[in-house]
């Protein structure tokens, strides 16, 4: 196993066990060992201090939190763990990851950049992807090829609608405002999206605003993958004709893909 998948190892495990601190011990053990002391240092001291009782309480050691505290601080000044909000040497994942979907043209340069700067992506459950140019079959695969990842339930892959100005013409002053569909998803990322087994763990999912068409909706509506979904954004922004919509509840159920107002405000991102 390469350092590489030795640092993805690590960072499954704690957080797949985030409340145990063994294996963010062990991973500590691990980052001495590889030249990264201070990075170790922050790990065990934030571990430390999260077992001391209260300080409060009579048995709090105020001495040895003040210690602690101090060498705390210390650590870090140093980037880029420069923050005042890390549990037990990480970040928190909090509402989820934003990824620029250019970045999965170089996976294995997006797996570093993870493991050296954002290792609390390995604890998100939603993801949000923006892409321009739109994702493509390529893509769609390197995104779910990220070991970070795994743990994603919900995924918000929609496209954006933009005001752009343009300039009326002689019949009118001023300027026109048509508003300009920026989608995340190609058509082949679409197929590709559908057709992987990884979908099977994903419970949210919106779609708006990519400029679908009825090819996609079947598509959807014949993925064996999609069974565990709870909410469908999938309306607005896409051109559905003729009956395929009702297709789409027929297969997922109006609770799920909600009514023809339905918008991607209830995807919990």
């Amino acid at each position: 196993m390469g350092d590489l998948e030795q640092h993805e190892a690590f960072l499954r495990a704690i957080f797949d066990t985030p409340a145990d601190d063994t294996a963010r011990l062990v991973y500590a053990d691990y980052l001495q060992e590889n030249g990264q002391e201070k990075r170790a240092q922050l790990i065990r001291v934030q571990c430390e201090l999260a077992r001391l009782p209260p300080p409060d309480v009579p048995s709090g050691q105020p001495e040895r939190r003040f210690a602690l505290l101090t060498h705390q601080a210390m650590l870090l000044i140093a980037p880029p763990f420069a923050e005042t909000d890390l549990d037990r040497g990480f970040s928190h994942p909090g509402r989820g990851v934003n990824l620029d979907g250019r970045e999965l043209g170089d996976p294995l340069a997006l797996r570093w950049k993870i493991v050296t700067e954002c290792p609390h992506w390995f604890g998100a459950t939603n993801l949000t992807v923006r892409s321009r140019p739109p994702l493509d079959g390529a893509r769609v695969e390197a995104l779910f090829a990220q070991p970070a990842f795994a743990r994603v339930t919900a995924l918000n892959l929609c496209g954006d609608e933009v005001a752009e100005e343009h300039e009326a013409g002689a019949i009118t002053d001023g300027l026109l405002v048509v508003y300009q569909l920026h989608p995340t998803l190609a058509p082949s990322g679409l197929l590709a999206l559908v057709s992987h087994k990884a979908m099977r763990r994903v419970t949210a999912l919106d779609l708006t605003n990519n400029d679908l068409d009825n090819d996609a909706a079947r598509a959807l509506v014949r993925s064996p993958y999609l069974d565990n979904l709870k909410r469908l954004n999938l309306l607005a922004g896409n051109r559905f004709r003729g009956r395929v919509w009702q297709q789409v509840i027929a297969r997922f159920g109006e609770d799920v893909v909600g009514g023809a107002e339905e918008g991607g405000d209830d995807i919990p991102f």
